[in-house]
């Protein structure tokens, strides 16, 4: 508790912060089912079309022309902010992979990254159901050999 406490003051009094990262999958299959060898056109499409309910609100431009993600789908970002919030999905495999990022004046969640990611959590079950799942950020860390993401 001690150490936690020097490292959040540090944190503080330093001037950083800490980011806010949500990330998402949506497996080809339900799980226990055979998964498939891609990601469907048509789960790419709903995914695509829940981010850009996301985006319109929050002003974010889509910049899929120029992302540089592999096998990206949509690519959203807040321009002229210090502090962009970043909205993402790319295929990968038999999953595709949503997150949502963003680095705040302040230590924890904003209000709109809150409601974005309640959002976009609801929106994946609703539609995808057992095949959506949040992504543990151990597992973010933890990410494969030669993955660029």
């Amino acid at each position: 508790m001690k150490n936690l406490s020097l490292l959040l003051g540090v944190l503080v009094l330093g001037g950083c912060t800490v980011p806010n990262q949500a990330r998402y999958q949506v497996s080809s299959a339900a799980p226990g089912a055979e998964p498939r060898s891609a990601a469907t056109p048509a789960d790419k499409e709903a995914v695509k079309e829940i981010l850009q309910t996301v985006a319109k609100p929050l002003r974010l431009q889509d910049l899929t022309a120029t992302c540089l993600i592999t096998n990206a789908i949509v690519y959203y970002q807040e321009i002229d902010s210090n502090t962009p919030v970043k909205l993402v999905a790319w295929s990968e495999g038999d999953k595709i992979m949503i997150e949502l990022m963003h680095w705040p004046d302040t230590v924890g969640e904003t209000r709109p990254y809150r409601s974005t990611r309640e959002y976009i959590e609801s929106e994946l079950q609703r539609k995808f159901g057992a095949r959506s799942s949040v992504v543990a950020f151990r597992k973010i860390v933890e990410k494969p050999a030669g993955s660029t993401h």
